[in-house]
């Protein structure tokens, strides 16, 4: 008579395997999300919509000077972490307000703060905005919203402020005419 044990525990090493490399290859196919499995995921697909901000009527209809996040404030100078547009910042214009046209990117893992660090001088002729926008409603395909703002002080900056500031440079500060901040958009699961 034959020892059962060996042939259930290869069995069954057979069924798990089996199954890992099933889930495995559908994980990669995006057929489906890891915590989808125990319907904690939703339905495993990616949700992706684009964005058309029409800029508020406030703000310049040039480009800012510098565009980044918040990095510290010292009295009536910021400190901004500049992003280049060109290298991954017009990513976040569902965030910050865009120019007519654009339409937001997805968003990257680009590390946002790594950028050089720009001060801004806050004069007392600096008119601050802040974004006041409502976020889309989040149907799949093209939205275009209008952008809204509403002055503001420097005091409700905070650590999660997107900032844009048009100015004038002096050395290797801006001296701030507009300074418009946002905080991010968040989307929540209905």
């Amino acid at each position: 008579m034959q020892n059962k044990k060996p042939v259930f525990v290869v069995g069954f090493l057979i069924v798990v395997v089996g199954a890992a490399a099933f889930l495995a290859g559908r994980m990669l196919n995006g057929g489906v999300s890891p915590l989808g499995l125990f319907g904690l995921g939703g339905q495993g697909g990616v949700m992706s919509f684009s964005v058309n901000i029409v800029p508020a009527e406030e703000l310049p209809k040039t480009p800012p000077e510098v565009t980044g996040p918040f990095v510290e404030r010292k009295d009536n100078t910021i400190v901004v972490s500049s992003v280049p547009l060109d290298a991954g910042g017009g990513d976040v214009v569902v965030q910050t307000g865009g120019g007519e046209g654009e339409s937001a990117g997805p968003i990257t893992s680009m590390d946002m703060t790594s950028g050089p660090k720009v001060e801004v001088v806050i004069t007392s002729d600096t008119i601050i905005y802040r974004d006041t926008t409502q976020p889309p409603s989040g149907n799949s395909g093209m939205e275009t919203i209008q952008q809204t703002v509403e002055e503001s002080m420097l005091d409700d900056l905070n650590s999660d402020s997107m900032v844009r500031v048009w100015g004038r440079k002096s050395g290797d500060r801006i001296i701030a005419e507009v300074l418009f901040y946002s905080s991010p958009v968040v989307f929540k699961k209905p």
